[in-house]
């Protein structure tokens, strides 16, 4: 394995490398064997290493300390590794030590910061080892106490302290500076002790938390940065061990941040609006700096920095006027005192989410009352009028417009920060500079904590993104999915403290953790590691078929070579298991309690009895927690009564509680008791079989059970799938008197044994519960939400559900009780089947990690799991002998089976949503013209006209392709479809034709447009498509009817125009561009058209917008032409010849050129 890591580290600078390796097979071993190996080595010796995980108690720094000791190199684990942890938790575990030590000078110690911070660092650890004593009523008082204390350090006492440390060190100029005297001046070595972050950048193997390399790291001696967003890790080798775990880490803090990060909306608009008015920006900000200057020499359609802040103010001005903003916006009162919470959700689309039969907002303007009212209304707002949802796109669009201006600006002010940089000054951030500049326009602190990130992660969507190879616009920059684009949501607040007007609050998502993990991949070598870092499931995993295709040679595959190897290894590591007996028992409920305690007590009726009546009054009536607590005692029973096995890890959805809840260990106590005593077992006790973990206190109560296990005692251990589930080691040393079989021929070390049983109830909580009557809080809202998007963006469930279930999340948020019905749709999908898998091969892990077993191994599960999830995906995977054995009984009971048009229907959600991602591409295109956007739009164009169609193969040697093209199933050359609201709306696509729409070579007469003379080959010298071959993957309809029949028209028409006219046409010059398709330089502009019927543009509403594009370019004649017609109709004219209109220049009924309306068009002087 420290082979394949090798090759991935010497093959490529950067990409994403995941190695998926059975539990227990040594991949952390291998990592830390790759780490002092090759930390020395010329090839290594310049990179920054960093082992990141889940959870800091699973960091294994003390074992690689033993790898350098081993190796005679003790030395150098301590001069080049740092175990990075919060600050926090450093001061919480060293303060009171280093005082005690008189290590701290009494500058310091003096001080009221350090006075606060040490008394509540003292209680915090008296009461954390009076906790581990008390039990019930005072533990929680303890924990209340606690929390409290772990508080106000994190929040307040501990940052200031760090102020005073930093004012301290303010008297040293350069980092360097600072951390010299950290270093060797003994009054200030003990800052080092305390803050060991301050050796950041002395160090080269980096130990922490997925969270720590999230958050910020605070050095002291420099700003505070994130590890993923800072050039530290650039070009490093980073390992992110239980890889598909980390994923929920960070949708963890995104979420976090997401929450408190919000913003009244309209107040952000007005204030940037107010210092457009008003402001005189300084000349620092509003000239170009040397570098940008050089730029804008060689782009002459660049904008300085003067005319960036300009461009603002016209588009404030625009959003301004037209929706009134002047006056306050207040949603009216209905009369009835409704005071119901109102909800906008924006992902592709804005969806509102209303109580009652409201599903929009109008805005009617009263010019009397100086008041925009916001009234909830069946009707939908006029095109004219908008609405809120037309208010919310328009000031969203201004805020990007300005958060993209303010990112050039901050660029700009930072290399005026570079050029002016004497010698020894500390560095100058981009971070800094942001702040500069917003704080220029007069923005609030809350205002300027909502914009830095946003401002900063145009930084991390890396501006190579923005073009290929070839110098082109790349179809990256485009990327609408949900991992790029994320979503939002506005909450519309009234309250007293502004009764005048009514609050849109903002609450912003725009990362994800695949936009993290793809940033990191493009600048550094990541290497994903875990028994499940490969499965496919995107609620349990990064979507790996995202980051695969943008990635594309970046995503690593490991070769065969490799692979052959490792399989081999793989074997030879479980070649004995044919020397044990592995048992997978399927654990049911019958249904009848009777039956079941029937069967516990073996017939006993007054037992019978007595518990039927417990479980009824513990229960009361919730069944499914009765129905696994039976399961729990069925399993238990089994183990009490076998006397060749030891130890059980019983692992259940949640924890067991004392003598309350649904899952009581004094109710299983009791059971546990009932049947020693009725089976007659000496020396066995309840309460000593069983044994409780969870999170709290874990370390040490994982050591007690270990030691218990040591020492031959027989145990139920109970926890959950959250608690050890994954990445926990629960192996103990094999008592002397143990049967112990090893599988396989390994070192055995310390004679470790795995746990000899497992029972596994079925995961549940896959989803976030939307349940009715409990409702949900915000942070489960947002989980909920992303959820779905990730299940739409694969198509795994279609945006008309999922849409639906997440109304029915935020209806559940505000405490409403109207459901759709839809909720077990996502439970339905691929990747929720996938993500239980992922729990059951981590759980049933944490009995593979040593290769001492007892001779016979129990997995009981429960029954429902070989039901209703299919483990037969995982198969071919390698496989712990243990999960193959419930793979292979799984198959044996599983319901389901495949179901082709199943997978149809993910192609055409897939190709719904994809549709309206082209749309918002062609959208954000013609919304602003610059030359990379026209080199853009010819290239889709030239695309498009050579490719309406394309093979796998063609999309596999450039995977981007599939942001253009719609994957079918089969090779097609036409599918059905339709469409609201000119595509921006909902795209319903069928592959069987059954939609009223179609997209195919007839739809545009291409067959009889190749019949046209000369043009047939015109297409084959430009290498453009003369018929629809048939191929997996097609445009998707904006593209078909915005690009290329358009492109079609243009080329066509052109050729005709050109060939039989006498004229020449000229591409529109960049200020016009797309306004018409050509111009004859004469004033005279032309529109082809591929209309199949009538000309439509005899509607007025039309007529204008032609006149209007024929002012803006200062024509005087706009030429509209449709290419063929099969009759005959005449020229028109009107608006005094400024429109003139003809109805074909070819003859589909004559098959030929119409030579008579070329030939008028030539004598009326129409070109002219």
């Amino acid at each position: 394995m420290k082979q394949a890591i090798v090759n991935f580290c010497k093959s490529t600078d950067t990409g994403l490398f995941l190695l998926d390796m059975p539990t227990g097979f040594g991949k952390t071993y291998s990592v830390l064997e790759f780490m002092v190996d090759y930390y020395d080595s010329p090839e290594f010796k310049d990179k920054k290493i960093f082992f990141v995980t889940t959870l800091k108690k699973n960091l294994p720094d003390k074992e690689l300390r033993e790898h350098f000791a081993k190796r005679g190199k003790a030395d150098d684990y301590d001069k080049y590794c740092l175990r990075i942890e919060a600050n926090a938790d450093m001061v919480v575990e060293k303060l009171d030590e280093l005082y005690r030590a008189r290590k701290i000078p009494a500058a310091i110690t003096m001080k009221q910061e350090f006075k606060d911070l040490h008394g509540s660092v003292k209680l915090l650890n008296e009461y954390r080892d009076k906790k581990r004593e008390l039990k019930g009523t005072s533990k929680d008082i303890i924990n209340v106490l606690c929390k409290n204390a772990e508080d106000a350090i994190r929040k307040q006492q501990e940052g200031a302290f760090r102020k005073v440390i930093e004012s301290e060190l303010k008297q040293f100029r350069t980092p360097k500076e600072k951390l010299k005297n950290i270093a060797n001046n003994p009054e200030y070595h003990w800052i080092g002790e305390l803050y060991p972050a301050v050796y950041t950048r002395a160090k080269r193997i980096f130990f922490m938390s997925m969270d720590k390399f999230f958050l910020g790291n605070t050095t002291i001696i420099e700003p505070t940065y994130s590890f993923y967003n800072n050039d530290i890790t650039k070009n490093a080798i980073i390992f992110i061990d239980e890889f598909d775990a980390t994923r929920d880490r960070l949708l963890n803090q995104i979420i976090t941040r997401g929450l408190e990060n919000h913003i009244d909306y309209l107040g952000l608009f007005h204030r940037v609006y107010a210092s457009l008015k008003t402001r005189d920006f300084p000349a620092e900000l509003t000239t170009a700096s040397k570098l940008q200057q050089v730029y804008l020499d060689e782009q002459k359609n660049a904008k300085n920095p003067m005319e960036i802040i300009e461009g603002f103010g016209g588009v404030f001005d625009e959003t301004y006027n037209r929706f009134a903003m002047q006056y306050s916006f207040k949603t009216e009162e209905d009369g009835k005192g409704d005071r119901s919470r109102n909800f906008i959700f924006n992902d592709l689309q804005f969806h509102s989410v209303f109580e009652g039969e409201n599903a929009f907002i109008d805005i009617d303007t009263d010019m009397k009352a100086k008041q925009n009212w916001l009234r909830f209304t069946k009707r939908r707002p006029t095109e004219k009028d908008g609405g809120v949802l037309s208010l919310l796109a328009s000031v969203k669009g201004c805020l990007t417009y300005f958060q993209n201006g303010a990112r050039n600006l901050s660029f700009n002010y930072k290399h005026h920060k570079d050029e002016d940089k004497r010698s020894g000054d500390d560095d100058y951030t981009f971070e800094n500079a942001i702040e500069s500049v917003l704080t220029e326009f007069h923005l609030s602190r809350e205002q300027i904590r909502y914009l830095k990130p946003i401002v900063m992660g145009g930084q991390v969507k890396s501006k190579k993104d923005k073009k290929d190879s070839n110098g082109k616009m790349s179809l990256k920059y485009f990327d609408r999915s949900v991992y790029n684009r994320g979503f939002r949501y506005y909450d519309f607040i009234d309250d007293p403290n502004h009764s005048m007007r009514s609050e849109i609050q903002l609450f912003d998502f725009q990362d994800s953790p695949e936009r993290i993990l793809l940033h990191l991949s493009e600048k550094a070598q990541i290497i994903g590691i875990s028994a499940t870092a490969t499965l496919e499931t995107v609620v349990g995993n990064y979507d790996l078929e995202y980051l695969q295709r943008m990635l594309q040679d970046k995503y690593y595959v490991m070769p065969e070579a490799d692979r052959c190897r490792l399989q081999e290894s793989f074997q030879t590591f479980v070649a004995n298991y044919d020397k044990v007996n592995i048992h997978v028992e399927p654990v049911s409920y019958n249904a009848d309690d009777r039956v079941e305690l029937s069967e516990i007590f073996n017939g006993n009726e007054a037992l019978i009895k007595k518990y039927a009546e417990k479980l009824s009054i513990s229960f009361e009536r919730v069944e499914y927690a009765k129905n696994n607590f039976i399961r729990v005692v069925k399993v238990m029973k089994a183990f009490i009564l076998n006397d060749s096995v030891k130890s059980f890890l019983c692992l259940n959805n949640k924890l067991p509680q004392e003598n309350k809840g649904l899952f009581d260990i004094k109710l299983l106590e009791e059971f546990a008791d009932a049947i020693i005593k009725l089976y007659g077992i000496k020396g066995l006790k309840g309460k000593d079989l069983l044994y409780s973990i969870n999170s709290e206190d874990y370390d040490a109560k994982r050591a007690e059970f270990i030691q218990r296990l040591s020492k031959g005692e027989k145990l139920f251990v109970i926890s959950s799938y959250n608690t050890v589930g994954a990445g926990q080691n629960l192996q103990y040393k094999a008592p002397g008197n143990a049967t112990i079989v090893a599988v396989n021929d390994y070192d055995r070390g310390d004679m470790e044994k795995d746990f000899d049983c497992i029972y596994l109830e079925k995961p549940t909580n896959l989803l976030v519960n939307v349940d009715s009557k409990k409702g949900i809080e915000a942070e489960d809202l947002i989980r909920f939400v992303y959820q779905m998007e990730f299940l739409m963006e694969r198509g795994e469930v279609s945006r008309k559900d999922g849409i639906a279930v997440i109304k029915d999340a935020f209806i559940c948020f505000s405490g409403g009780y109207t459901f759709s019905g839809k909720k077990g749709e996502p439970y339905k999908t691929d990747s929720v089947n996938n993500f239980a898998i992922r729990t059951l091969i981590q759980a049933v892990g944490r009995i593979c990690r040593t290769g001492l077993k007892n001779p016979d191994i129990y997995i009981y599960v429960d029954n429902t799991i070989l039901t209703d999830y299919d483990l037969s995906v995982v198969e071919q995977r390698m496989l712990n002998p243990e999960f193959a054995e419930l793979v292979k009984v799984g198959k044996t009971y599983y319901n389901g089976q495949a179901n082709e048009n199943l997978d149809i229907a993910v192609m055409e959600n897939r190709a719904g949503t994809l549709a309206l991602k082209a749309m918002q591409i062609i959208n954000e295109l013609k919304r602003n013209w610059t030359d990379d956007s026209i080199d853009y739009w010819k290239a889709l164009r030239e695309l498009c006209l050579m490719r309406p169609t394309l093979s796998r193969k063609n999309v596999e040697q450039n995977s981007q392709y599939q942001l253009v093209y719609m994957c079918a199933p089969g090779e097609i050359t036409a599918y059905s479809y339709e469409q609201e609201g000119d595509y921006n709306k909902n795209i319903n696509i069928k592959f069987d034709g059954s939609l009223p729409q179609k997209m195919s070579e007839d739809e545009v007469h291409l067959k009889e447009i190749m019949q046209i003379p000369g043009v047939k080959a015109l297409f084959e010298k430009h290498g453009y498509a003369t018929s629809f071959v048939p191929s997996e993957f097609i445009l998707t309809p904006p593209m078909f009817n915005n690009i290329y029949k358009g492109a079609l028209g243009e080329v066509v028409g052109k050729y005709i125009l050109e060939q039989y006219a006498g004229v020449t046409l000229q591409e529109m010059p960049p200020e016009f561009f797309e306004l018409f398709d050509y111009t004859l330089g004469n004033g005279v502009y032309i529109d082809f058209k591929l209309w199949k019927e009538t000309m439509l543009i005899s509607a007025e509403e039309e007529k204008k917008n032609v006149l209007e594009k024929l002012d803006k370019c200062g024509g005087k004649r706009a030429v509209i032409i449709n290419i063929m017609l099969d009759h005959n109709m005449q020229i028109t004219s009107s608006d005094n010849g400024r429109i003139i209109e003809i109805p074909y220049l070819y003859r589909l009924d004559r098959k030929e050129i119409g030579t008579e309306i070329i030939a008028k068009i030539n004598r009326e002087g129409y070109l002219q």
